[in-house]
């Protein structure tokens, strides 16, 4: 049967709680991630979405009742998986998560992700391992005010939206000239967040905000805009995070639909990788299952974006016998969504030009953007195949 199919993985995705975002570092940028081993570093190199890292977040000591962290971690390692081929392998725009309140056993509260812990524990993370490098923690200090901020206004059960907006850091850290932009809106007792890249110069972002706050004036840094994120009240025809977006003058829509047709084309072998991160299974078979997922999905790109795909069950072994015996072509270099900060969100894409110049063009027959691996040209589109001679 053709057209948009949601499977029963579909549903579950559609209705479950995507808690994984946090906004990033100069490495990899994730502001709203809340990658939970302290064993992980953030600065993860060139790896957009490791199988290592998975397992040692799965099967690290546990807190709380365990059946329900193993079932958060679960989610979480999905959620990884998704956002990763939804980023890299399916060029989307747009995303969205989801913060909500937590509480400890003082009865202190805080805003939490999958698991009873802090959000807030994550920017501090980062200051420390930016500071035991030795390296300036500048922006991560930033962005821990201004996370604090919007936790507070939460915790006091305010009602508002906001307009976050990460700038490229300096370039002698490794940043290149993307900036990303957060919106996001207390929905259902929640903080609703929807993150998006763009290529703004900081007048513009100064111009942007100024359309929400009088006191835009004062945002002179990167730093000035991570530690103070717009508050926005609701007003006629300012009411959620999408009439931000058309406020601020994007013409592209909030299309989140990907994601439940990514599942139901692709999510035998999502069920397959998060099988396996439970049992412990050894890294080559997970990089196999994963390179599967990946060259499976590249495959099905143009029927996933459609939702013209037949239903119908896969033969999940057989597929990644044959997927998984080969490299997918690169994903960019980067990190996507298995990010820890802010910071590590904004750098994960914020590729820094090379000895060619800008490493992401967009191919003229299908329009999708392509990321060269650093100091190297393509001859073939990384989506349709067609000659980009770049």
């Amino acid at each position: 049967m053709e057209g948009e199919v949601y499977s029963e993985r579909a549903k579950r995705a559609e209705e479950s709680d995507p808690f994984i975002p946090i906004i990033g570092t100069s490495e990899r940028e994730a502001f709203l991630l809340p990658y939970s081993s302290e064993k992980r570093s953030f600065f993860m190199g060139k790896e957009a979405f490791t199988v290592s890292y998975e397992k040692v977040n799965y099967h690290r000591p546990v807190e709380g009742d365990v059946a329900t962290v193993l079932k958060a971690r679960e989610q979480e390692t999905r959620n990884n998986i998704l956002r990763y081929l939804g980023e890299y392998r399916l060029a989307v725009k747009f995303d969205e998560f989801f913060y909500r309140e937590g509480k400890n056993s003082n009865g202190e509260r805080f805003l939490a992700a999958g698991e009873e812990k802090p959000i807030s524990q994550r920017f501090r993370n980062a200051i420390s391992q930016k500071e035991k490098e030795g390296k300036n923690a500048r922006r991560e200090i930033a962005e821990c005010l201004g996370f604090q901020k919007i936790e507070e206004r939460f915790l006091r059960c305010e009602d508002f939206m906001f307009l976050w907006i990460s700038p490229p850091g300096r370039k002698e850290d490794g940043f290149g000239d993307y900036s990303f932009t957060f919106l996001g809106e207390v929905k259902d007792k929640r903080i609703r967040i929807i993150p998006y890249r763009n290529k703004v110069s900081l007048e513009k972002h100064k111009e942007i905000a100024g359309l929400f706050s009088t006191d835009a004036s004062h945002l002179k840094t990167d730093v000035d805009f991570l530690a103070s994120p717009i508050f926005i009240q609701r007003e006629e025809g300012l009411k959620t995070a999408e009439d931000i977006l058309v406020k601020i003058g994007e013409k592209e829509r909030i299309d989140l639909a990907w994601r439940q047709r990514l599942e139901a084309r692709s999510g035998a072998l999502v069920d397959e990788f998060v099988d396996a991160v439970r049992r412990n299974a050894p890294d080559s078979e997970l990089e196999r299952i994963k390179r599967a997922i990946e060259n499976f999905t590249i495959e099905s790109k143009h029927e996933i974006n459609s939702g013209r795909f037949i239903s119908g069950n896969l033969d999940v072994r057989k597929v990644v016998d044959s997927y998984g015996s080969y490299a997918p072509p690169p994903a960019g270099g980067s990190c996507g969504s298995s990010s820890s900060t802010l910071s590590e969100f904004h750098s994960s894409l914020n590729l820094e030009n090379d000895k060619f110049g800008e490493r992401t063009f967009k191919c003229e027959e299908c329009g999708q953007i392509n990321v060269r691996p650093k100091d190297q040209l393509l001859e073939r589109c990384q989506h349709c195949n067609s000659n980009v001679s770049c």
